[in-house]
């Protein structure tokens, strides 16, 4: 971006010499400015410029506060007094016409503009063109540009300038042809491109139009790498993986990298949720390069993309018996997790991912046998990584899901003692917490709830201050807290994967305490229960009459959520989760669900492209 006709201003003339009067009245003079008191000010400045025209600092302090009250006649004669044969002249000629313009003389500005760029040199077409990006004339100085390319012949000169004043005014294939230019002449450039363009993507026209003149750039020159890694980025940002994955896989062959640029493709597409695209690059990695450097974490890629499509997927169905099956992609997952520890032994990720298979023997293949033996694995043959200290956490859950609530405690109270800080501390402290609450003791509970540090992560940070409200709002009315000490049992039954119970405790608190503060809590309790036993339709019907019952409850929208979630995974009745995540935002458009509610929405109707 040019600096401004009035930054300008400083080269206009050398500074003179000042005496202590002077400088005593223009530091009371930069008072009064400060003060608002231009006309005081200007009093002040207009009689040291005239008794000392040369001194610089005068005359632009002056031509400021004519500015700051609009005096613009003023200013312009100031200007006009000040010029003369030098060469500094052409400074202030621009400065005048930037001033007629600002007194909204446009046509006299523009005279003045163009009698500068009569015979200009370049330095003349940079002032003209800063002078108007100062007073955000903008298709103007486009033009003034345009000008000094065609006189001086030169196709190349103001390249990045133009591209950009033409992406500020919408003429986006231009803009997109200046700086394919500009890659072709130098393709170090590429991330300067992109920048600016990032900066314009969202406008309307913008990705086609540019998308259209890099497909045509690398039609022409194949073997220009810059060229397609902005295309492939392009389609990023378009959302069409597809398209992006020929873009980075021509990359890799064509320099011959190994797959890296593939693996960073699927990194990006995983990210986007664009699983299937992601998957078929790792796919390819794995094929076309085995013995690459990049293998070992385009196979690790492959499992972690694995485990968040099965996440993504939503609830799965269930067999004969009623019993939940876990995601084929799940399978998958564990089968590249596995794969990687037999091909990659010394891997320095190897406990990481040791221990990423033994949380999924333990929270989706619900095997606490073998998730057990794994996570002792980890800890015995890696006990200083950071891979056993999650092990250790991870063996505290499956104490607590046993009913093993002491030896769970203690295992979680020795990680704090160890980490003291951090967010697996804080989780770990978290933990204990609700152990303390699993058992009724409820003053310890809010205790240690208190004692997490709100900062250090999102999550655990949320669900404590979620234990601090629920502690401190529901208690009574006896003092043994009879109705917190029902919830609190029913939530240990259904951590413990106890669901029909948690049903019945919840039933139980409801029909006894159906008017007590808790019932939102004990419903939204009782909804998930009956969707963890299989029992869809119950859920469904739990989750859509919470919101009814309870509208300013918390819960509300995470039920809404939730019964669209059922519909469209479970149900796969699409228009009527549509509906409910639509009824999500509208009776709660503040919800932190919001946005992926409308992520859904689009999914669901098949806007996004994959």
């Amino acid at each position: 971006w040019p600096s401004s006709a009035s930054a300008q201003r400083l080269q206009i003339r050398p500074g003179g010499e000042v005496d202590s009067s002077q400088v005593a009245r223009y530091t009371l003079a930069e008072t009064y400015l400060r003060a608002g008191q231009f006309d005081r000010a200007i009093t002040l400045l207009e009689d040291l410029h005239a008794d000392s025209p040369e001194t610089y600092v005068f005359f632009d302090k002056l031509l400021e506060a004519y500015e700051n009250v609009k005096q613009y006649d003023d200013a312009i004669a100031l200007v006009e007094s000040q010029m003369d044969s030098s060469a500094q002249d052409d400074q202030l000629r621009v400065e005048k016409a930037r001033l007629q313009y600002l007194k909204g003389d446009e046509e006299a500005a523009l005279a003045t503009w163009n009698a500068i760029l009569d015979g200009a040199s370049s330095s003349r077409y940079r002032m003209v063109y800063g002078s108007m990006i100062d007073v955000r004339l903008f298709e103007q100085a486009a033009e003034v540009l345009e000008r000094g390319r065609e006189a001086a012949g030169e196709p190349s000169r103001y390249r990045t300038e133009l591209a950009y004043l033409y992406s500020l005014n919408g003429r986006h294939k231009q803009a997109a042809q200046e700086y394919t230019a500009l890659l072709g002449e130098t393709p170090n450039k590429l991330s300067f491109v992109r920048n600016r363009l990032s900066r314009f993507v969202d406008q309307a026209g913008a990705l086609d139009s540019t998308i259209t003149v890099l497909e045509g750039a690398v039609q022409k020159e194949p073997l220009n790498r810059s060229y397609r890694e902005l295309l492939g980025w392009l389609y990023l940002e378009h959302e069409d993986y597809r398209k992006a994955l020929n873009a980075y896989r021509a990359i890799d062959r064509l320099e011959q990298e190994q797959g890296r640029v593939l693996f960073y493709f699927a990194r990006q597409a995983a990210d986007a949720g664009a699983f299937d695209v992601a998957s078929e690059a790792y796919d390819e990695i794995l094929r076309r390069y085995p013995d690459a450097p990049v293998v070992p974490e385009a196979r690790l890629g492959l499992g972690e993309m694995h485990q968040r499509w099965a996440e993504a997927t939503g609830e799965q169905p269930r067999d004969a018996r009623g019993n939940r099956q876990p995601s084929p992609h799940y399978d998958a997952a564990l089968a590249a997790y596995r794969t990687f520890l037999q091909e990659h032994p010394n891997h320095t990720r190897y406990p990481e991912v040791l221990r990423r298979i033994g949380q999924l023997q333990q929270d989706v293949y619900l095997d606490l046998g073998a998730a057990e033996a794994t996570l002792q694995e980890v800890i015995d043959r890696y006990g200083n990584s950071d891979a056993a200290l999650e092990a250790r956490y991870d063996l505290g859950r499956i104490a607590l899901l046993r009913g093993n609530l002491d030896g769970a405690n203690l295992m979680f109270s020795r990680l704090v003692e160890e980490l003291r800080l951090g967010e697996l501390a804080e989780r770990a402290r978290y933990e204990m917490a609700l152990i303390h609450f699993y058992r009724s003791e409820f003053e310890t509970a809010r205790t240690l709830a208190s004692a997490i540090d709100e900062n250090t992560s999102t999550d655990v940070a949320n669900d404590a201050i979620e234990l601090k409200v629920l502690l401190t709002t529901n208690k009574g009315p006896d003092s043994l807290n009879t109705p917190l000490q029902l919830y609190a049992e029913a939530s240990l039954t259904q951590r413990q994967r106890q669901p029909g119970a948690a049903v019945q405790l919840a039933d139980s608190l409801l029909g006894t305490y159906g008017r007590h503060p808790l019932a939102d809590e004990a419903r939204f309790l009782r909804a998930r229960a009956l969707r963890a036993d299989g029992r869809t339709e119950a859920a469904l019907s739990a989750f859509q009459e919470l919101p009814l019952i309870h509208p300013q409850s918390q819960y509300a929208d995470r039920s809404l959520f939730e019964a669209a979630d059922l519909q469209a995974n479970t149900l796969g009745a699409i228009e009527d989760a549509i509906e409910t995540y639509t009824t999500l935002l509208t009776d709660y458009p503040g919800s932190l669900l919001a946005p992926d509610a409308r992520k859904a929405i689009r999914r669901l109707r098949g806007d996004q492209t994959s």
